[in-house]
């Protein structure tokens, strides 16, 4: 009995790793884009853009990805890393890309720098 329960305990594990087969590509996508946007918004960062991408089909799982631009600053993005890292199902940072923002020269007070972030996720759904 302790076997089954073992077995039952690391299937509910592994299934918070990837959307379920029951959750098709498209729902999966958009469901993955809407919430990268939210998180990444409530860390204070503004979204320039964001796209799905187009799904890669494996042989056991689905590739499903996100390509999302934001500026703020790197407190703002310190915290939306974070909170990609606690989100379920698992994501991965495929690629990402910052840079600081062009400071105008007429400033007296040195203004708080903000980054630009492009950053390319993946998350996995089951597949047939």
């Amino acid at each position: 009995n302790t076997l089954r329960d073992s077995v039952e305990k690391v299937g509910k594990q592994a299934d918070a790793l990837y959307y379920p087969f029951s959750a098709d590509q498209a729902t999966a996508s958009a469901t993955l884009q809407t919430d990268v946007r939210r998180m990444f918004a409530e860390a204070g960062l503004s979204i320039r853009n964001s796209q799905v991408l187009q799904v890669r089909e494996q042989e056991y799982f689905d590739y499903i990805g996100v390509k999302l631009t934001a500026t703020g600053d790197l407190a703002a993005l310190d915290a939306a890393l974070a909170a990609l890292a606690g989100y379920k199902p698992a994501l991965v940072v495929e690629s990402m890309e910052v840079w600081p923002n062009r400071q105008s020269s007429g400033k007296v007070e040195q203004a708080q720098q903000t980054i630009t972030a492009s950053l390319q996720l993946l998350s996995l759904r089951a597949g047939e």
